[in-house]
């Protein structure tokens, strides 16, 4: 046995058979030489770390892969966590440097939805530190923390650590998922970034990176050529002057690599979603407009991003002109598309479209953005044209509506 999936044992009992159960299921392991173990789905206090610890402390030269999900982890509790993936008790962190202990071998460390906030992080750190010294980790979850920021920049600041150190190189999944990194914990990612060029998975959805920290990201995530198959970018508080590098990123891999795009709850506005309707046919301004090849998307999330009728055209244009292909799925509710629009996004996408029950046609979004764009200061901070920002509107619908001109 190599592969023990200990998740979802304890629902539903009482405490004390619930200890009893996990304690007689985890001392079977003890010594097993396991690859991987799953503790996913049991509820754990202290007590239930201390219930399970042996199946953890018995892998030491050989646990490679480490799920502890919905797990209702506390700050206490996943500092008890670290202790045993450490090796190290109590206080005693300083002296861990040359301890030999289960992080020395783990490749896969998931760790979703404990909202064990920032003291949780703090004891994360502690273990993605660890892990960096064996250069192995190649699937990294920390997600649904409930952290602060000062947790989510220990988070950041390890990660950054170990990547300087080239510890992350093998590195091809990362979803940290509802932390709350801002401005500065995002330029700490995308240090990190730069460092991963395997990188086939992200997901920095609910983080709070604001434009700057998304353009920087996105900048990072280009110039390593990451081979990106799913990238989650949503609920990040991303406008149309953060939408330059996500489109130049998107240009670049959505012909080769990227299959998921999930960029919803932002406030790209028309603006920033024609962009990228651009970046998807190798037309936009920021990009190689030699790179025209079929799109690989399958699945394309921009719902709830005050997306008005000029986004829904360029949108309309894609499909009408088959430069979606593979597409199995685009979600776009929550916008505020007009009637006809809606109808004709309706026809042009069918079944591929989720419903748009809450989409809003009763304002015109799109109706002053010549003006608006007038008052749009230019954010880049690295001389790099933000298209965002000086996109003309008339130019681009030209652009999309002669879409349908190159089948």
């Amino acid at each position: 046995v190599k592969v023990a999936d200990l998740s979802d044992m304890i629902a539903s009992r009482m405490e004390k058979e619930g200890l009893q159960v996990l304690t007689t299921i985890c001392n079977a392991f003890e010594g097993s030489n396991l690859d991987e173990v799953d503790l996913s789905d049991n509820a754990m206090g202290s007590k239930g770390i201390s219930a399970c610890s042996s199946v953890l402390q018995g892998q030491t030269s050989s646990l490679k892969r480490l799920s502890m999900c919905n797990n209702g982890l506390s700050a206490d509790s996943m500092d008890e966590v670290a202790d045993i993936l450490t090796g190290v008790s109590g206080d005693n962190h300083e002296n861990s440097e040359n301890t030999s202990c289960i992080c020395d071998n783990l490749t896969k460390i998931n760790f979703y939805n404990n909202m064990s906030g920032d003291g949780g992080c703090k004891a994360f750190a502690r273990i993605l530190k660890k892990c960096g010294s064996s250069k192995a980790l190649s699937d990294i979850r920390f997600s649904g923390t409930r952290a602060g920021r000062p947790g989510s920049l220990h988070v950041s600041e390890a990660l950054k650590s170990i990547a300087d150190s080239g510890s992350l190189e093998k590195l091809t999944r990362l979803d940290l998922a509802d932390n709350t990194f801002g401005t500065e914990g995002a330029a700490n990612l995308a240090s990190v970034f730069s460092k991963c060029p395997h990188l086939t998975y992200v997901n920095l959805r609910d983080c709070i990176l604001n434009d700057e920290g998304a353009n920087a990201i996105c900048k990072s995530l280009w110039s390593i050529g990451a081979p990106l198959v799913h990238l989650d970018m949503s609920g990040n508080e991303i406008t149309k002057n953060g939408s330059s590098n996500l489109a130049e990123l998107v240009e670049d891999i959505a012909c080769s690599s990227l299959k998921v795009l999930h960029c919803e709850e932002n406030e790209l506005s028309s603006r920033g979603i024609v962009l990228l309707a651009l970046a998807l046919v190798g037309e936009s301004d920021c990009g190689d407009e030699s790179q025209s090849s079929s799109c690989i998307l399958e699945e394309i999330r921009l719902g709830m991003n005050e997306c008005g009728n000029v986004g829904g055209r360029a949108l309309i244009g894609l499909a009408s002109a088959d430069k979606l292909p593979a597409l199995k799925k685009i979600c776009l509710d929550n916008n505020m598309f007009q009637d006809d629009v809606a109808e004709e996004l309706v026809n042009v996408y069918g079944e591929k479209l989720e419903e748009m029950e809450d989409n809003d046609p009763d304002e015109d979004i799109d109706e002053d953005y010549d003006s608006d764009e007038d008052d749009d200061g230019d954010n880049s901070d690295d001389g790099q044209k933000d298209v965002g920002n000086d996109v003309d509107l008339d130019d681009l619908q030209e652009k999309v509506s002669k879409m349908s001109l190159n089948r």
